[in-house]
């Protein structure tokens, strides 16, 4: 198993990297909570409708601590907070919550832990493999010069 990157081209005028090509994680699909129920079922007895109900009722315990300014935590997992942008002000006593306060969002926060070396290491990418796309779908795969190096590689 590995992930899957695509290649594209940076198409912004502005920039002095403009032309440059990156890789970017190419997603093959979605498994969303029934999936997930299925296969935790088939490892352990609890039912998929039991595991459904636990999941919807993390949802909603998540949702309720992150609207009360709290993090969550959810151990081996990772942590989940809310985040906001502003628009700065020259003087505090400009400053209004309601104009100036935009985008709330979520941000995750994987668990990591010290490997050997000191670095820190997230848990879901650990030993992760990444490899091309085998077929890009709605633009043409990028052809490569002779000489470039492309395959799998795994990181730490």
């Amino acid at each position: 198993m590995s992930i899957k990157y695509k290649m594209y081209q940076l198409k912004n005028s502005s920039s002095k990297r403009n032309g440059y090509w990156y890789a970017r994680a190419a997603h093959i699909g979605t498994a969303d909570t029934k999936d997930l129920a299925v296969r935790i079922g088939e490892r352990c007895t609890v039912t998929e409708a039991d595991i459904l109900a636990v999941i919807s009722a993390l949802v909603n315990e998540m949702t309720h601590n992150l609207k009360n300014g709290m993090r969550v935590k959810l151990d081996g997992f990772g942590a989940f907070k809310i985040a906001i942008r502003s628009t700065g002000v020259k003087e505090v006593k400009d400053f209004s919550a309601a104009k100036n306060i935009k985008c709330p969002h979520v941000i995750f926060q994987p668990e990591t832990h010290v490997g050997a070396d000191k670095m820190r290491i997230k848990n879901f990418v650990a030993g992760v493999k990444v490899e091309e796309l085998d077929k890009y779908e709605g633009t043409p795969k990028p052809k490569k010069e002779e000489g470039s190096t492309g395959g799998e590689q795994t990181h730490p």
